[in-house]
């Protein structure tokens, strides 16, 4: 279920939606303030509900390898910025804002968010997704080369996507089915850089 690779999967372009931020007290300031069950189709990305799962990551080798090159490295704040993100690209995905997108994800991302929203566009479709709750978030793998970290994180979501024709009749999706997704999103930063600024920069869903 990876849009990069299936562009007219639909479950998928709920999931492979992905950031920009900064690791340690920046997300202020880069990014916007603010199943069979049934749930109402919104005219934009909303959460119902509340995130009462468990974002911790399992203890080991992923996070021990993080903490050998930056000493520094904050799990909670890490995971809590991802969440956020989430949500942030969720919505800016489902408007189409290719601006905000430019600041949240790395270029190959982005080129596959570009040509969907564009072929959205061209069919005067609209996406409608509701994000209903986050069951998990959890770092299962990390890298360390080259002058760069990776981490892998683990989200499972529940999530209601719609697409809607011009004359606002459902060319896909159902509005009243919520839909379980897990997908696994890598994030990079430079080791070097001083901004600490994590990019999404590549996903694979399961």
């Amino acid at each position: 279920m990876n849009e990069t690779t299936d562009p007219n999967n639909q479950i998928l372009l709920v999931t492979i939606v992905a950031f920009y931020w900064a690791l340690l007290g920046c997300w202020d300031q880069l990014l916007p303030r603010s199943g069979e069950d049934k749930t109402r189709r919104g005219d934009a990305v909303t959460e119902q509900g509340s995130d009462v799962a468990d974002y911790s990551s399992s203890a080991g080798q992923p996070v021990d390898m993080i903490r050998d090159i930056d000493p520094n490295f904050d799990l909670a704040a890490f995971l809590a910025g991802a969440r956020t993100a989430y949500k942030v690209i969720l919505q800016a995905y489902a408007h189409g804002d290719i601006q905000t997108l430019k600041r949240l994800v790395g270029p190959e991302v982005l080129q596959t968010f570009e040509r969907t929203i564009a072929g959205r566009r061209d069919r005067e479709e609209t996406l409608q997704l509701t994000l209903i709750g986050m069951s998990e978030a959890k770092v299962i793998d990390a890298l360390g080369e080259n002058g760069t970290v990776e981490i892998a994180v683990r989200f499972v979501s529940e999530v209601v996507s719609v697409t809607c024709s011009a004359n606002d009749s459902v060319a896909a999706g159902d509005p009243t089915l919520i839909v379980e997704v897990t997908d696994t999103w890598t994030f990079a930063r430079e080791t070097q850089s001083t901004k600490r600024d994590w990019m999404l920069i590549a996903t694979e869903g399961d």
